[in-house]
C-alpha cells in the first residue's frame, strides 16, 4: 500500500477514486490499467481526508467516486 491511509476508521466515508487503474506523470496521465486502486476517505462524509493506493479486494465492494 502506499500513501496514507485512513488514521480515523470511517469506512463509511471511504471511496475508490480510480479502480484498478492509474493516471500518473510517468504515463502522461493518461488511462493506465493497473492491479491497484485508489481509496480515498472523503471529508464531505465524515472522513479523515487520507487517499492511498491498495490491491485488497475490498475496493470491490467500495462505492466510486463519480
Amino acid at each position: 500500500m502506499s500513501g496514507t491511509a485512513c488514521r480515523c476508521g470511517n469506512r463509511d466515508a471511504w471511496r475508490v477514486v480510480h479502480y484498478r487503474c492509474n493516471y500518473s506523470a510517468f504515463n502522461g496521465y493518461h488511462y493506465t490499467p493497473s492491479d491497484y486502486s485508489a481509496v480515498g476517505c472523503l471529508t464531505g462524509l465524515g472522513g479523515c481526508g487520507a487517499r492511498w493506493r491498495t490491491k485488497a479486494q475490498y475496493v470491490n465492494y467500495l462505492r466510486r467516486v463519480t
